[in-house]
């Protein structure tokens, strides 16, 4: 619906203005799942920008939280201090405390207080959990896209139309002649967003929920139980249209082991379920939900 809708919306990003076609853009990061994967880390720390901060800081390894001497700050640690010490009035942070040393584990950490009164902590334990590590490596995968300051164009109307529909076509169904047409009216802009009203650059989500906001301002969202419900257009144009369709083919190859999974996932033995997710939460690919 909104890769869709954002069809003739144009980003550009970065200092060099590089340019990226809206649906481009939502389809690199719906797909890869970092929106929802930063809200999962979102209540681990409890801000949003400090969780962009700590995505664009690249924290993957170990050795961020260690250094070869002993008695050095890790370069990486020691550029999110001052970070923090320079947005400690933005995030209303009550105080930021220096990086410490952890003398068991060897690694180190910064710890501060945040504007409820709770001490977090930017640590291994927190970058090796499953939902951070996840967020980095989808991160990592579009973090290109994400550079601000973002600037938002619209192509016209009638040219993207056109342009989405010749994208569509085999070569064979295309025309060999066309015919001329009316010049379109050029798309009346819409009212800037909200961060470029307010005289700033935007973060990478607030990027996103503008690109949405504005994609369902033509579209309509209808949910259904089964295939039953849609009539037969909607059936043909969502899952029976041989260029839009995937299937894939499923093959049982030991029963016991599938009985044994399926039970585990549907049954009713909840620490089972939750170690099973646990243990496998990392290898998991093209998670439909």
């Amino acid at each position: 619906m909104v890769i869709g809708a954002s069809e003739g919306m144009i980003v550009r990003h970065g200092e060099t203005a590089s340019r990226i076609d809206g649906s481009d853009l939502i389809r690199s990061w719906a797909c890869s799942g970092v929106s929802r994967l930063c809200e999962k880390v979102d209540k681990r720390v409890r801000n949003e920008k400090l969780t962009e901060l700590l995505a664009r800081s690249e924290f993957v390894h170990r050795s961020d939280f260690a250094s070869k001497n002993e008695n050095d700050v890790p370069a990486k640690l020691t550029a999110l201090y001052e970070e923090l010490s320079e947005m400690k009035d933005e995030f209303q942070f009550k105080s930021v405390n220096p990086p410490v040393q952890d003398e068991e584990h060897h690694t180190w950490s910064i710890c501060f207080i945040d504007s409820q009164g709770a001490t977090r902590c930017i640590d291994w334990a927190l970058a090796s959990s499953p939902e951070f590590k996840q967020m980095m490596s989808k991160y990592m995968l579009i973090k290109e896209f994400l550079e601000p300051p973002f600037l938002i164009e619209y192509a016209t109307k009638g040219a993207a139309a056109e342009s989405a529909r010749e994208k569509r076509m085999k070569p064979r169904d295309r025309p060999l002649l066309k015919m001329s047409k009316r010049k379109q009216r050029p798309r009346k802009p819409d009212a800037p967003p909200a961060f470029a009203r307010a005289g700033r650059e935007a973060d990478s989500r607030e990027l996103y929920a503008h690109i949405v906001e504005t994609g369902k301002k033509d579209y309509s969202v209808q949910r259904y139980k089964g295939l039953g419900e849609m009539t037969s257009t909607q059936l043909w144009e969502t899952t029976m249209d041989p260029e839009r369709r995937t299937l894939l083919q499923v093959k049982l190859e030991d029963i016991a082991e599938t009985e044994a999974i399926f039970t585990t996932l549907m049954g009713e033995d909840v620490e089972a379920r939750r170690k099973f997710i646990e243990d496998n939460a990392l290898d998991v690919k093209n998670l439909d939900i």
